[in-house]
């Protein structure tokens, strides 16, 4: 007597394995890519100046905006250099989608001339934006 292969039914309520696992997958692919953009926030090239008296921030707003000024005085905004215009375009667009109050934190190089970080400052209140934070690291 031969045996018979069992046919495999699919009932109404499964869900396909491979599908699931391709999710999965794609799930995963997505936590790791937006996990490394915080850390294209941050321009390697700037080295924070210290500030033992400042106070850690205890809550980060999602929409913040960080602008990276270098030592040269080259502005570096989402991991690419750009020039002065065109940060102020991009701040303008930011706050005619999400408003004035954007928290814009202004990363400045430790040897970075202050001219260069007060001309972002200007370029910053000239589109209207309002709340102008300073990175710096805590000495412990």
């Amino acid at each position: 007597m031969a045996k018979r292969k069992k046919s495999k039914e699919v009932k109404e309520g499964d869900v396909p394995i491979e599908s699931m696992i391709d999710v999965i997958f794609l799930l995963i692919i997505f936590f790791v890519v937006t996990a490394a953009m915080d850390k294209e926030i941050q321009d390697e090239k700037v080295k924070l100046a210290s500030a033992p008296h400042g106070k850690p921030l205890k809550k980060k707003d999602v929409r913040s905006v960080y602008i990276n000024v270098r030592s040269d005085g080259s502005i570096n905004m989402a991991g690419q250099v750009i020039s002065m215009p065109r940060m102020s375009a991009l701040l303008t667009n930011a706050a005619a989608e999400s408003g004035r109050d954007i928290p814009i934190v202004i990363r400045g190089d430790l040897k970075a001339d202050h001219e260069y970080i007060k001309r972002v400052m200007n370029a910053v209140t000239q589109t209207g934006l309002y709340r102008v934070k300073f990175n710096a690291v805590i000495d412990k």
